[in-house]
This record gives C-alpha cells, structure tokens and sequence, in this order.
C-alpha cells in the first residue's frame, strides 16, 4: 500500500512510502496478519485515518523513509510551520 504525505507551505510538498508487509509488521508486531489485514481493509474503506497508522509507527519507534516526489528547494520548507495531511494512492 502507498501512503502519500503532503506537506502545505504556501505550496504542497509530497512523499510517499511504499508500506510492504515487513513495515506492517514492524508497526504492528503483536498483530496477527488477520488483524492487519483489517487495519488496511479500514484505511481504503475510509474508516480509518493514514494518520494513525503513522502515529503508531512513530509510537513504536518505527523509522517511515519517506521518498521524496518533488526537487524543488522552497524558503517556507526551511521555514516551518506548516501542515501535514497523508493520503492512500490509488493501486
């Protein structure tokens, strides 16, 4: 599954990680592959926020390398105090 981020300066910044079953995994290492395969069945149903699969990985110390999608260097990345929203790409 391939999760967006967005990052909202004056203009979008993006990533995106390809979570493959090994992340899944580390995020969630006391799941049963029924339960994850629940967790992603939520995320495309809408019924669960990508958030809060990143929170959970930022909570059990899982390290998300984000690919970055843009080249562009802007003041306002360096700036801070921007927003932050993900989303799922479509398969």
């Amino acid at each position: 599954m391939r999760v967006i981020k967005s990052e909202w300066h004056q203009v979008e910044k993006r990533y995106a990680i390809d979570i493959d079953e090994d992340v899944w995994n580390e995020i969630y290492e006391d799941a049963t592959g029924e339960e994850i395969e629940e967790i992603i069945r939520q995320l495309k149903d809408g019924e669960l926020e990508v958030s809060s699969v990143i929170e959970d990985a930022y909570t059990n110390d899982v390290t998300i390398d984000w690919d970055w999608l843009d080249e562009d260097d802007w003041w306002t990345d360096r700036k801070g105090g921007y927003d932050v929203t993900y989303e799922i790409a479509n398969d």
